[in-house]
């Protein structure tokens, strides 16, 4: 079976292990300082605050950009649930805006309608690593003195022509969970040029303290193990090597995969360029989705639908009153599909994923 993720662990990230179990400090130290001054260099100077996991970042950024109890977010209707949990957690309401439907990015046409007095923050999805159109978020957002969190949790080294590479300016999160193009197992990453958040979001990682005993918050256990940091230091390096495969494997199929009854993903070009955390096909209906995922896997090739759901429609939002109709997002759960490209795939690998998915034939045709 030709899989979707394959982690990739060599002699690099075992001797950081062992470094790390050597050393005898497991906890937040010196490899945890590291790797966020690493990422720091990396996005042109920023702060990173390296953290427990992804979804954490999301709520740690939030909190320290004060959100609460009663305040609202936008966000995207179409996400991993990871996007949403941190805003209902802090006890504030998800607000959907729909998504565009060649990109599965928020459509930054709706937002302005869905703005009130309540609206904090803003948070878009830098979705399958191809990067939104941040600099027409935060034009909005600027214009109604609201926050920008980017959820950059796909997008680890996707850029973007108006604003540069994603982190490298405002306040982002990162992931680098199992799956994700680097990754540490768990894991997560705050990068932003605004002090005053870094040092909330510092505090707020572990449990509001200053020192040892001494809390000027209440906070939260979110701290990264150097273990995972040791690990994710040594994936860093790789990262441009990671981030070239997989868009050259994008580029690939794009030449290579003939099929009219599947629409392709959007190319890179001059102006945005994803890492391509996922290919991800659209089809013309659930059906021939579901056909396509079965032939694929009948002829050893993964292939999975992300996301199945509507955020906005979901029915853990449903049961809070949260819910929304957006109906592009409605569409696109039912008919994408996400196939291998990963920057591990062999030439034969990748030749045989592009001819399974030309081969297929929708039923009835």
């Amino acid at each position: 079976m030709i899989g979707i993720s394959k982690l990739m662990i060599g002699a690099g990230e075992e001797e950081a292990i062992l470094r790390v179990v050597r050393s005898g400090q497991l906890a937040m130290g010196a490899e945890t300082h590291d790797v966020e001054l690493a990422f720091a260099k990396r996005l042109g100077g920023v702060e990173c605050i390296a953290v427990s996991n992804g979804t954490v970042a999301i709520t740690l950024a939030l909190a320290a950009m004060g959100v609460g109890p009663g305040d609202e977010v936008i966000t995207t209707s179409f996400s991993f649930i990871g996007t949403i949990e941190p805003i209902i957690q802090l006890g504030a309401t998800p607000i959907f805006a729909d998504v565009d439907l060649a990109s599965a990015n928020m459509d930054i046409a709706g937002i302005e309608s869905l703005i009130t007095s309540r609206t904090k923050a803003i948070l878009p999805v830098h979705l399958y690593g191809r990067p939104v159109d941040l600099a027409a978020i935060r034009d909005v957002a600027s214009r109604y003195n609201i926050a920008v969190l980017e959820d950059a949790c796909q997008a680890i080294g996707a850029s973007d022509a108006n604003t540069g590479e994603v982190g490298s300016s405002g306040t982002a999160v990162f992931s680098f969970y199992g799956s994700k193009n680097i990754a540490c197992g768990e894991g997560g990453l705050v990068a932003t040029d605004d002090p005053s958040i870094a040092e909330r979001v510092r505090l707020l990682r572990s449990h509001g303290s200053i020192e040892t005993y001494r809390h000027k918050m209440v906070g939260y256990n979110a701290r990264m193990t150097d273990l995972q940091a040791a690990i994710l230091r040594v994936q860093l390096d790789s990262l441009d090597d990671v981030t070239a495969g997989r868009r050259s494997n994008a580029a690939f199929y794009h030449d290579t995969i003939h099929n009219d009854a599947i629409t392709l993903p959007v190319r890179n070009d001059e102006t945005s360029a994803s890492c391509f955390h996922q290919f991800t096909l659209r089809l013309a209906s659930q059906a021939d989705r579901d056909d396509l995922q079965a032939w694929a896997l009948a002829h050893e090739v993964e292939a999975r639908a992300y996301y199945p759901y509507a955020l906005s429609s979901h029915p853990v939002v449903e049961d809070l009153g949260m819910s929304a109709r957006c109906e592009n997002a409605e569409a696109l759960s039912n008919v994408v599909l996400s196939i291998p490209v990963r920057e591990s795939l062999s030439d034969d690998e990748r030749s045989h994923v592009a001819d399974v998915v030309s081969s297929w034939e929708p039923q009835g045709s």
